[in-house]
């Protein structure tokens, strides 16, 4: 063992002077590893000809049980179950919940950009502040898509583009449907 050396890089000789083996025995057994998933559900809603901008639906999405949703008046923010009620009952529409598996930092940028936007409470516009536009742009400043630009009409983010859209996700680990009472 005193005679084995080798050359480094650098051209200097070095010796070996011990062999010691740190790990006793080869586990090669798979490990579980347990991490805490983290998910959004985006809540999208059928129509409703009587309500102004409800026309073609109504989105929303679900924080850890907070409901978060644009409205003509306003933001809307409401606890999980109350939403759903109000959804089924009272406006007597069927719901359907796109849940996405997401990073906690992921779930923070949604929730910075969703507090920004209440903050800035901008008026209600179909085609760039509407309540599918803003859940889409609230995805997209986490980095997900949320739906397909060309198949949308203009700039326009619909419901339905993000049904669609939600419906390919790699991230959908649960389609919920919440019918209507």
């Amino acid at each position: 063992m005193a005679n084995q050396s080798v050359k480094s890089p650098a051209g200097k000789e070095l010796f070996l002077i011990a062999n010691r083996s740190l790990t006793p025995d080869s586990d090669q057994d798979v490990k579980r590893l347990l991490l805490k998933r983290e998910t959004v559900e985006i809540l999208v809603s059928d129509s409703r000809l009587i309500s102004a901008g409800s026309q073609f639906g109504h989105t929303a999405i679900e924080i850890d049980g907070t409901v978060y949703g644009r409205a003509h008046p306003g933001w809307d923010v409401d606890n999980r179950e109350h939403y759903l009620m109000r959804q089924q009952t009272k406006m007597h529409r069927d719901t359907w919940g796109y849940k996405l598996v997401v990073s906690s930092q992921e779930k923070e940028k949604i929730l910075a950009f969703i507090n920004k936007q209440r903050a800035a409470n901008r008026p209600y516009d179909i085609t760039y502040n509407s309540c599918s536009s803003n859940m889409a742009d609230a995805l997209g400043a986490a980095g997900l898509i949320a739906h397909d630009p060309r198949w949308s009409f203009g700039n326009v983010v619909s419901p339905s583009d993000l049904m669609a859209g939600l419906s390919h996700s790699k991230r959908l680990i649960q389609k919920t449907t919440y019918p209507k009472q």
